[in-house]
C-alpha cells in the first residue's frame, strides 16, 4: 500500500476535492481508466486495486493506493499520478508518496 499526499497551492479555489470530483464527472463514460466506485473510492479498469481518497486539513488530499497484486501496485500509483498531472497539474504544489 502507498499513501499519497497531494498538496495544493495556497488558497486555491476551488479545492482539489471539488476539482477531482468535477474532472471525474466530466470524463465519466468517455474512455477514462479511473472509475468512481463510490465517493472517495476509485478503481482502475486495467490494474486491479483501488484508490481511497479524502480531503484533510488545509485542502490536502490523502489517498491510499492498494493493489490486489502488491508487485503491480506501482502501475496503479503511476496511473493515479499521471491522472493528477494531466487534469490538475496547475493546482498542485507538491505530491508526497509514502510506503504504507
Amino acid at each position: 500500500m502507498k499513501i499519497v499526499m497531494i498538496i495544493p497551492y495556497d488558497d486555491e479555489k476551488p479545492t482539489l476535492k471539488t476539482l477531482l470530483n468535477e474532472t471525474e464527472r466530466r470524463l465519466r463514460g468517455k474512455g477514462t481508466t479511473l472509475i468512481r466506485e463510490k465517493a472517495g473510492r476509485w478503481a482502475h479498469t486495467n490494474y486491479h486495486g483501488w484508490i481511497n481518497w479524502d480531503i484533510a486539513k488545509g485542502g490536502v488530499i490523502v489517498a491510499e493506493i492498494q493493489s490486489r497484486k502488491p508487485q503491480a501496485e506501482w502501475q496503479l500509483l503511476q496511473a493515479f499520478i499521471g491522472y493528477l498531472n494531466r487534469h490538475l497539474g496547475d493546482y498542485i504544489d507538491t505530491i508526497i508518496i509514502k510506503n504504507g
